[in-house]
């Protein structure tokens, strides 16, 4: 077991005269992923010694202060599927999370001026919810508050990762701080620096991609009839639209929102289009959303700031080298039509964290090539599901051939009346089926 050198307190961000030397693990990118695989290593593996390194500085919450939004942690909206919950309630830290977080009751997918419609409903399929939704920066707040906790753990922000190579019987990560450059050796780096991962060109791991043409507008929407926990998918030749139920803003006086009204929107538009959209003035966007939507959710009142996020799909033709793996976006980067992504990651690196907790116990090597070629082996399967499902959703919803849009609305409608079709698609949704 390696020394990390030089420390300060858990969760400090350490000059760059004092940074470590070496480490037994490094995690490269500070967002959902890396800081949830932080937590895992932390509560299972307390004996690693793990750097984890953020370009960003991570934000600090100050109760009553506006949501702090970085790269990481940004405005976006994310599905916890059952799956998820349970590894952050395995954490301790669901209670924490539970207050910013709406359960998923109802599940209504429909297909926009056809007769198409399926339902899923979590009281048929005998569970309290298909998952919960709660917005990223929430998740930054209370997964960056316990880390900072964990005394295994060293954060380390506002840095500047320059390079990654194995050299020997280590990876080698180059960074950037206002002190200087340093170099941190460790066994193994995992590599979770999103899609766009200078990492994954580093280590010479290919990619596949596919453009969608499309652009998500997220933000955050009120509506007339409130939303009693049903979420929405909606697909219009333009391209799908989730609306999904959120927790009431902490507001007081006239400016108060009725209860159960707020809502979070992503909706997808050919890139064209969106650019339009996103310059509408919010009048004008609330029409043009009620005209694709329809009036399911009733009138919508209000809309919030919105941003928008170009849709690809990238896959990683590896994932592993020596010393060294990617995980995370830099692994896969999906379209959010399915809500998986998150979760998918979070089921990469339970796998990851019991793989690791296994060499140690015997003795071994957590950088092994033959250990981490049989981690990705064991999570092929489940990953191309995922987004062999995702692709499809897009590609199947997104064809105006008549007679595809015939069989995909019968295919709704069969969904909905054949027995034993729900339950087996609640259960890989809600991430049961897998690990």
């Amino acid at each position: 077991m390696t020394t990390a050198g030089e420390r300060a307190l858990p969760g400090s961000t350490l000059p760059g005269a004092t940074l470590p030397e070496s480490a037994d693990l490094v995690i490269i990118g500070g967002g959902m992923v890396g800081v949830t695989l932080a937590l895992l290593l932390a509560q299972r593996l307390p004996q690693l010694r793990v750097v984890l390194l953020e370009a960003t500085r991570f934000p600090v919450f100050q109760p009553g202060q506006p949501l702090p939004y970085t790269p990481g942690f940004d405005a976006r909206n994310t599905a916890l599927s059952r799956r998820t919950i349970q590894t952050f309630t395995d954490l301790g830290l669901w209670p924490q999370l539970q207050p910013h977080a709406t359960p998923i009751r109802q599940i209504h997918v429909s297909d926009r001026g056809h007769f198409g419609i399926s339902r899923l409903s979590a009281e048929e399929e005998q569970v309290e919810s298909f998952g919960q939704v709660m917005e990223n920066a929430w998740l930054g707040v209370v997964l960056l508050a316990a880390l900072r906790q964990c005394p295994s753990v060293t954060l380390c922000d506002g840095v500047d990762v320059t390079a990654l190579q194995v050299v020997g019987e280590h990876a080698e990560v180059t960074l950037r701080t206002t002190g200087g450059e340093h170099v941190l050796c460790a066994p193994l780096a995992v590599a979770a620096d999103g899609t766009q991962s200078r990492s994954r060109d580093w280590l010479g791991l290919q990619a596949s991609w596919r453009d969608y043409g499309q652009t998500a507008l997220v933000t955050t929407v009120a509506t007339s009839l409130p939303h009693e926990q049903v979420a929405y998918e909606r697909f219009t030749s333009d391209g799908p639209i989730a609306l999904l139920p959120l927790p009431d803003e902490a507001r007081s006086g006239e400016s108060a929102q009725p209860a159960q009204t707020r809502r979070s929107l992503v909706w997808a538009l050919s890139t064209a289009e969106a650019e339009r959209v996103q310059q509408l003035s919010d009048a004008e966007f609330m029409a043009e959303l009620q005209q694709a939507f329809g009036r399911r959710a009733g009138r919508f009142t209000r809309v919030g700031r919105r941003h928008a996020y170009p849709l690809q799909l990238m896959v990683a033709q590896q994932q592993v080298v020596p010393r060294a793996l990617i995980l995370g976006n830099a692994a896969h980067s999906l379209h959010p039509v399915a809500g998986q992504g998150f979760n998918l990651c979070v089921r990469d690196a339970l796998v990851l964290v019991e793989r690791l907790a296994d060499a140690v116990a015997a003795g071994g090597d957590i950088g092994d090539a033959a250990l981490l070629r049989a981690y990705e082996a064991a999570r092929r399967e489940d990953q191309r599901q995922i987004i062999r499902f995702s692709d499809s959703l897009v590609r199947g919803f997104s064809s105006a051939n008549p007679l595809l849009s015939l069989l995909r609305n019968v295919g709704l409608l069969g969904f909905d009346l054949l027995p034993g079709a729900k339950p087996a698609l609640a259960r890989y949704a809600m991430g049961l089926n897998h690990v």
